[in-house]
């Protein structure tokens, strides 16, 4: 419950629910045409038992759509193990996706292959899922670790679907000689771009839709400068439409106009420096 004064006004004016644009708003994402199209392919994916190439920008919402993804897929057909520790040494992944799998991991390599091993027939029919997010930071002993399992104790077919999520030198660093083993698994690879300026919209009304506010309240300047300012980006998008709204609240206003979002671009660091792309900050 949000209990900062201005916050509070800022509900009270608006007559809202919640804070729009903020990361614990709403349960449904706004499903863009290319969100569902990679859906699609995800779906495959861990229907092959295969290995998926998910890859973009910072902020364009990869992990967001893998997480939407995770949360619907059937229990009774699969089980999915998303790791974000990219640190992770070869042993320290085997150990954190023994104990994501209900198992508690051995200090022994040898054991916790054992371990998975029994673990995964267990599974039966289930088909594990296992989702690697900023893949493109793990040390190469562990994504050859990844590897290596899928095809643990020689089965017909690999032993779970892999989604590896990361950003646009992924793909490059799997081309490298350590990594082509890997590269040549990969099944199907997609890039997450950004949103278009009627998607930047579709987000925004969704966004707002989501705290209970249906009645028109932006300002087609303010959704074009939201669009060219974020590049399209939602995880910019969302810091400059929170910092728009806040802005527009404090004002008393009723609509987001373009000179909250002015305001809400001199807030964002990320916003400021793609207007001045070679400013450096002292």
């Amino acid at each position: 419950m949000i209990v900062e004064p201005s916050l509070q006004a800022a509900l009270r004016h608006w007559g809202v629910r919640a804070v729009p644009f903020a990361d614990n708003v709403g349960e449904k994402p706004c499903l863009s045409a290319a969100w569902k199209q990679h859906l699609a392919l995800l779906d495959q994916t861990a229907a092959l038992r295969s290995v998926m190439l998910l890859w973009g920008e910072n902020g364009v919402g990869k992990s967001a759509l893998a997480c939407h993804w995770v949360s619907g897929l059937e229990p009774k057909a699969y089980c999915p193990v998303v790791i974000t520790q990219a640190t992770l040494s070869g042993t320290g992944v085997l150990a954190v996706l023994l104990s994501k799998l209900g198992q508690k991991p051995s200090l022994h390599r040898s054991r916790n292959l054992c371990r998975l091993e029994d673990t995964l027939k267990e599974l039966g029919r289930i088909t594990p899922v296992v989702v690697l997010d900023d893949a493109q930071d793990y040390p190469p002993g562990s994504l050859e670790e990844v590897r290596l399992l899928l095809g643990l104790n020689l089965p017909r077919q690999p032993v779970f679907a892999l989604v590896l999520l990361g950003d646009v030198y992924l793909q490059e660093t799997l081309r490298l000689a350590h990594h082509r083993s890997l590269y040549s698994r990969i099944g199907a690879r997609v890039q997450l771009e950004g949103l278009d300026r009627s998607a930047v919209e579709a987000y925004l009304l969704h966004g707002l839709a989501q705290v209970g506010l249906q009645r028109p309240c932006l300002a087609a300047a303010s959704v074009d400068l939201l669009a060219s300012a974020s590049g399209g980006t939602p995880r910019l998008l969302n810091l400059l439409a929170r910092q728009a709204w806040i802005a527009a609240a404090a004002a008393q206003a009723n609509s987001i106009e373009p000179e909250h979002v002015q305001a809400a671009l001199q807030m964002v660091p990320a916003a400021t420096d793609k207007l001045i792309p070679n400013r450096h900050e002292p």
